[in-house]
């Protein structure tokens, strides 16, 4: 059964528009002052903005007959076994978390496209997970997702048995 993540589309939105403003706003500052070097940053901090909205197109969480998968465009694009999580929790994110994939550097990696209720995947034994992909990666012992249909998710990964 596949989940899209809640609110990936205003975070999409947020994010390409966030990335024409900065581009705009570095454009204007650099043209005043004339200067080119600086023209670099706010033109590559817009871009990257932009590429990273365009890049939640494809963002869910789907429970397989083994398997969980989590997509948050390309991202973050991971699959568990099912026989990993040891149990799943309702829980809130809170926005001043930030959206996106984010860690608390130790134990935890959330991929969040809202604040809220979200769910909270616990896994048996850490699991390495990414947090910026092939750079960084935290073990982590749990993983907080926010699907759009939160109750249906939670009772749809209890129902599973473990494979």
């Amino acid at each position: 059964m596949r989940y899209p993540l809640e609110g990936r589309d205003s975070l999409a939105a947020l994010t390409a528009g966030g990335g024409l403003a900065a581009g705009a706003w570095g454009l204007a500052r650099a043209a005043a002052k004339r200067a080119l070097g600086p023209l670099a940053v706010p033109m590559a901090v817009g871009g990257g903005l932009m590429w990273l909205g365009r890049s939640f197109g494809d963002s869910f969480v789907e429970i397989g007959e083994k398997s969980l998968r989590v997509k948050l465009g390309v991202v973050f694009d991971e699959t568990i076994p099912l026989s990993e999580i040891s149990r799943v929790e309702m829980t809130e994110w809170k926005i001043i978390g930030g959206l996106g994939v984010r860690t608390n550097l130790k134990d935890m990696v959330a991929v969040v496209t809202t604040a809220g209720p979200v769910a909270d995947l616990w896994f048996w034994t850490p699991r390495r997970l990414p947090v910026i992909p092939r750079i960084y990666y935290v073990q982590a012992q749990h993983l907080l997702v926010s699907p759009e249909n939160l109750d249906g998710f939670i009772a749809d990964l209890r129902a599973r048995p473990e494979s």
